[in-house]
């Protein structure tokens, strides 16, 4: 399946590069995807594209680690105390579905225009994905493993540490993949919008500077690095954990 996907990416390209040189398009709003990667790597190597590049991803994985870290203690207080299941089950109702753009008049209001609102938009856009899957994978574990642990003098600390989290891996690979995704977007409309949030700026800030003045090849160079960026981490990190924790967990039963 890989093999097919790198095919079609590579004739991908090369039709839009043929395209590009028959004149059939402008070249102020074709560029060849030659002259595309050739603008990406020398913005990378001699120019702020890198550092950008990393503070863009490390703001995703900061917000994303908070997100995490707020979504297994709401869930845990979902799980064992009834009385916040429909608090949350509201607010997920409510927000899951709400684009961060949508948040952005509220964000500014509360934080102003900066690296906390950009991080407030990743939060939102992370934590309720995560927390819907993390509590589906709770209720799809095998009761007797509950039961087990129960009859056994198990407390709510170690039921959860024990059997839920390590029951629920594939869940958390799932939410972490979906919200790396909607963190990855909420980032990048939120740095276009807000502008450079610091002295650099991140992916965001360079695909909207580079349209602003004009700069066709340096806007598609941006579009072409973020696609990358999303695909690397989905297809590599996301889906070789996903494997990883599948074949474990299926190891696991055969014992």
């Amino acid at each position: 399946m890989a093999k097919i996907k790198i095919t079609w990416v590579i004739a991908l390209v090369v039709f839009w590069e043929i395209i590009a040189r028959t004149g059939l398009v402008n070249e102020l709003l074709l560029p060849t995807p030659s002259s595309v990667i050739i603008y990406l790597i020398n913005g990378l190597i001699y120019k702020d594209l890198l550092l950008q590049l990393i503070q863009s991803i490390g703001l995703v994985v900061l917000g994303l680690s908070i997100s995490v870290i707020v979504g297994i203690v709401i869930t845990y207080l979902d799980y064992f105390y009834p009385v916040f299941q429909g608090l949350f089950e509201v607010f997920a109702s409510i927000f899951h579905p709400l684009p961060g753009i949508a948040m952005l008049p509220v964000v500014v209001l509360w934080v102003g225009v900066g690296v906390d609102a950009v991080l407030l938009i990743i939060i939102h856009a992370v934590i309720w994905s995560f927390y819907l899957n993390l509590k589906m994978g709770f209720h799809q574990i095998d009761r007797s493993l509950i039961e087990a642990a129960h009859n056994n003098g198990a407390s709510d600390i170690q039921l959860f540490r024990y059997v839920l989290m390590p029951e629920s891996l594939p869940s958390i690979a799932t939410g972490l993949k979906i919200g790396w995704s909607r963190g990855w977007r909420g980032l990048i409309s939120a740095e276009m919008i807000f502008g450079a949030i610091s002295a650099l700026g991140g992916i965001g800030w360079f695909m909207y500077e580079r349209r602003a003045f004009g700069d066709v090849k340096g806007t598609y160079a941006g579009i072409v690095l973020v696609a990358i960026v999303g695909i690397l981490v989905e297809q590599v990190l996301f889906n070789q954990q996903g494997k990883y924790i599948f074949s474990k967990g299926n190891h696991q039963d055969n014992e």
